[in-house]
């Protein structure tokens, strides 16, 4: 029987008295005080359960610096592993090193660690280290920059997507989109650090920049499309301009790009340096799928094979 039930029977069990309260009546009040009391600190609001509940999910302060940037912080009431969200337009930065590895077997490992939602976002890792064994930045919206910062060990560096396109849609070996269509996306990735990556950057939409990065990538480290390469870029108008790749670890019998640009007509690659590790047998300076008018200016491509175009595409 319930506990509170049988309170209830015991006190209107109970003899009533017709004038002086007796020893009996003055112990059925005390049982019908006390249940009431329990009651009460059970089921109405502003109970002890009911604060402890509250301060649980209590909202995340945000915090600014002194010129006004948002830091990110991981909002462990929402995400259970770590992830920076951004879902507003505005100016965010790192106040500190994040790491987040997993075994890739375990379920939601590869989720990035800054996760963007939102169009006109500036992250500013402020020489801050993302190191993560699945995605260091996933992006999706309109100009998104991405810069001053390092991503260590990570699968994917950064992947900033035109949502009507995504970039991983445009790897080697995968059948082209016959008349694929673009938005003026305008992201930038600019003074990066990547360090023993699978894949630097991967990029789509129209108008996107990407400069002055560093790039290693281990080819050992096959991102989600099972390809080895630093750089993807789809879609139209880019510039790929300045950056240093360092390639590694390609297996005998495969092809490892640095730069692979797809339905990328009118981008302009530029100044660019690129040297592999060991033997440059297999690698590759720029990949060009289903392009017209790529224009190639002053790159070191110290790779077996410079350009390398398919039948739809010329320079």
């Amino acid at each position: 029987m319930n506990y509170f039930v049988a309170l209830m029977l015991a006190a209107c069990a109970i003899p009533q008295a017709a004038a002086q309260p007796s020893d009996e009546l003055m112990v059925g009040r005390f049982f019908v005080e006390l249940v009431g009391e329990s009651l009460k600190q059970k089921f109405l609001p502003g109970s002890t359960d009911t604060q402890s509940v509250r301060a649980k999910a209590a909202l995340l302060v945000p915090k600014f610096t002194a010129d006004g940037c948002e830091v990110l912080q991981w909002d462990r009431n929402a995400r259970s592993k770590l992830s920076l969200d951004i879902s507003r337009p505005g100016k965010y930065c790192l106040d500190q090193d994040y790491e987040s590895f997993c075994s890739p077997f375990e379920h939601g490992c590869p989720g990035p660690v800054i996760d963007i939602r939102a169009s006109n976002v500036d992250v500013d890792l402020r020489g801050h280290t993302v190191s993560a064994s699945g995605t260091g930045v996933s992006g999706y919206g309109q100009n998104i920059r991405i810069h001053h910062g390092r991503i260590k060990s990570a699968r994917l560096g950064v992947q900033l997507s035109d949502k009507g396109n995504s970039p991983a849609l445009a790897a080697p070996g995968l059948p082209l989109n016959a008349d694929p269509v673009f938005s003026d996306t305008g992201f930038v990735v600019e003074s990066m650090q990547f360090s023993d990556v699978g894949t630097a950057i991967m990029v789509s939409g129209r108008g996107n920049m990407v400069r002055d990065n560093t790039i290693g990538a281990n080819f050992d480290k096959k991102n989600s499309t099972g390809a080895h390469l630093a750089l993807l870029s789809y879609g139209p108008a880019a510039r790929i301009e300045r950056n240093t790749f360092r390639l590694s670890g390609l297996a005998s019998g495969a092809n490892g790009y640095a730069m692979y640009l797809r339905s990328a007509d009118g981008t302009v690659v530029g100044n660019n340096n690129v040297r592999t590790g060991f033997s440059r047998t297999g690698t590759i300076g720029v990949g060009v799928s289903g392009t017209t008018g790529v224009v190639l200016e002053s790159n070191t491509l110290d790779t077996e094979k410079a350009v390398e175009l398919d039948d739809a595409s010329s320079l």
